[in-house]
């Protein structure tokens, strides 16, 4: 490709033709120009991909692909294998960026040299047109301590796949993708994949992003995937945490946030087998938990604190093999709809 761009946007499309004009036009107005934009139709049912089209004729630095509908990781995916820019920045198409959103992502990371990632701050602009903008510390973190990503920022939201400016180099070098098979935490994963190779880190309170919330985040407590997507999650997460704190030294008080975020995630692993399994395959649950808590018995024992008396009790059956007291009491649980389970209040 020739007079090759900066910066490669991708945005992954599907099911927003009521807001995709406003989110193209808002990358097509940006105060920094050198830029390609990467349209991804992940299969969208509507007008979605005949608009994408016709911006396509509009400007040439726009191109479209289209695919079979896949999921949002899979059209990222698409957007990251056919990106030329040096740099790659992620939109979603329900949303839409200020003007000086690549201006300032760009001079962030041109100020330092090797390869790193700038991570800003978003504008959430709720259901009746209230805007929030998130408030983050001003943070630079070196190679030796991108760790603090994990153990200092893991409450913070930051996992988000924009309001980033990546190298594309980092990316292609180490073959980083995000996950299909999980809709849930994919873009916090690629993140923690990817600043394990990052020279810098720079977190900035700069708020271009307008990020459009749709449903409340509390529904994080609430299990509305397969037990196999569940697992996979969980896996997923532990399984970076468990890295970090090899390669970092940490020790398991330096990772409080990080076992709170992890508590959730095994909330909902629970959750999930007893709305999954039917009441009469208790065998199917037994050998579930059995392997579950021989998978994760150490981090049963020493990390995972419940709040709620009704999970500790939880708690206790599991680490104390009792599976049929256990099996009960979580079915006991479910029947009378109690309140105050699985790390939060239930409605």
């Amino acid at each position: 490709m020739s007079n090759v761009p900066e910066i490669s946007i991708i945005v992954p499309v599907y099911k927003v033709e009521e807001y995709l004009s406003q989110c193209i036009d808002s990358i097509l107005v940006q105060t920094f120009t050198n830029f390609e934009l990467l349209l991804v139709d992940d299969g969208s049912p509507d007008r979605c991909g005949e608009m994408c089209e016709e911006y396509a004729q509009k400007d040439e630095r726009i191109r479209v692909f289209h695919q079979e509908n896949a999921g949002v990781s899979t059209a990222r995916n698409k957007g990251l294998a056919e990106a030329y820019g040096k740099y790659i920045v992620f939109v979603d198409s329900d949303d839409y960026i200020l003007p000086a959103y690549l201006e300032d992502l760009y001079n962030e990371l041109s100020e330092h040299k090797g390869s790193g990632v700038v991570i800003e701050s978003v504008i959430k602009l709720y259901p009746n047109g209230v805007m929030q903008p998130s408030v983050f510390p001003n943070l630079d973190f070196s190679s030796e301590d991108r760790f603090r990503v994990l153990t200092d920022l893991v409450d913070k939201n930051i996992g988000y796949p924009h309001s980033k400016i990546y190298s594309r180099d980092i990316i292609k070098k180490y073959s980083l993708s995000f996950l299909s098979s999980i809709s849930l935490l994919e873009d916090f994963f690629f993140l923690l994949d990817y600043i394990q190779y990052a020279d810098f880190i720079l977190i900035r309170n700069i708020s271009n992003y307008i990020y459009r919330v749709e449903y409340s985040d509390t529904a994080l407590s609430v299990c509305n995937k397969s037990l196999k997507e569940e697992c996979e999650i969980f896996q997923n997460y532990y399984y970076r945490v468990i890295l970090y704190q090899q390669e970092y030294n940490l020790k398991a008080d330096d990772l409080q946030l990080v076992w709170k975020e992890l508590k959730i995630f095994f909330h909902r692993i629970l959750l999930s087998l007893y709305v999954s399994l039917p009441k009469e395959s208790y065998k199917l649950r037994k050998t579930f938990l059995k392997s579950l808590v021989l998978t994760y018995s150490d981090w049963i024992k020493y990390c995972f604190r419940p709040d709620y008396l009704s999970d500790r009790i939880a708690r206790f059956l599991l680490l104390n093999r009792c599976y049929l007291f256990f099996d009960l009491w979580m079915r006991g649980l479910l029947k009378i709809q109690f309140v105050y389970m699985f790390g939060s209040k239930r409605k």
